[in-house]
């Protein structure tokens, strides 16, 4: 019997649910992440979070989907850069349906708080700022499409940990609540990564519970030997494992190891 089968077969509700394919962990999740969607993507540093995100980012591209990205925690020539290791071409994509926010170079050179251009976050600390400035990109988006149907858009941050060395903690948890409350009236998934161990536990587990659902990337010695592991929990509208899966990182990705 095929483990993977029988604990993800859909009931009639959860067959109308609709998904947005993530072409990662689809296997673990009934088949893609529910539109309306937050999703915490935490695990050890080094684990592939960053890896994990590019991979949705470009799997979400050439699908036809916009994206929204907000660098917090890397520039944006090095997240491009990183993609291009494996392939994945963001280039093409840029001010068309592929939309960066970069919130990362006011934080590091520390100007003044103002920008010029729209893709710049002046002040990480203004949680609310960010989230008009979603807003207002996911109306450009709108405005910008071609077709009467409306458009399909997905976010990702990266990464949300440095925002806690700046903000209060109640901001981020607002932020958190008002980008929910904004994805599930737009049909919106987002992918939010952050590093465990570093917060103390009670501050993630308050972000657990404001999350929509929870991807979980972790590092076991096994053997002497570094083995890297994945699992799905806490997803809203969706049925999903509850085991550790291993993964392995190739040129082409994170390719999940089923049996």
């Amino acid at each position: 019997m095929n483990p993977y089968h029988n604990p993800l077969a859909k009931s009639e509700l959860e067959e109308k649910v609709e998904r947005i394919p993530t072409n990662i962990i689809d296997p673990l999740l009934m088949g893609g992440i529910p539109r309306g969607s937050v999703v915490l993507l935490i695990g050890d540093p080094k684990s592939g979070k960053t890896t994990f995100i590019s991979q949705f980012i470009y799997n979400q591209l050439i699908s036809g989907a916009n994206v929204i990205s907000l660098l917090v925690d890397i520039p944006r020539y090095e997240f491009i850069s990183n993609a291009l290791d494996f392939g994945w071409n963001f280039i093409t994509h840029l001010n068309e349906r592929l939309h960066l926010l970069d919130a990362y170079t006011q934080r590091i050179r520390g100007g003044p708080k103002f920008s010029f251009t729209e893709e710049a976050i002046p002040d990480i600390r203004d949680t609310s700022q960010i989230i008009d400035i979603i807003k207002d990109t996911t109306t450009r988006i709108l405005l910008n499409n071609p077709h009467n149907e409306e458009p399909l858009t997905v976010g990702i941050i990266s990464s949300l940990t440095p925002m806690f060395f700046e903000t209060e903690k109640k901001e981020i948890y607002k932020f958190l609540e008002d980008l929910k409350a904004f994805s599930h009236k737009n049909k919106q998934v987002w992918i939010i990564e952050m590093n465990s161990g570093v917060e103390e536990p009670q501050v993630e587990t308050i972000i657990k519970a404001i999350v929509d659902g929870i991807i979980e990337m972790r590092l076991f010695e096994e053997n002497h030997t570094l083995q890297r592991y994945l699992r799905v929990y806490g997803m809203r509208r969706t049925r999903h494992l509850l085991s550790w899966v291993p993964y392995d990182i190739t040129d082409k990705g994170i390719v999940l190891k089923l049996e």
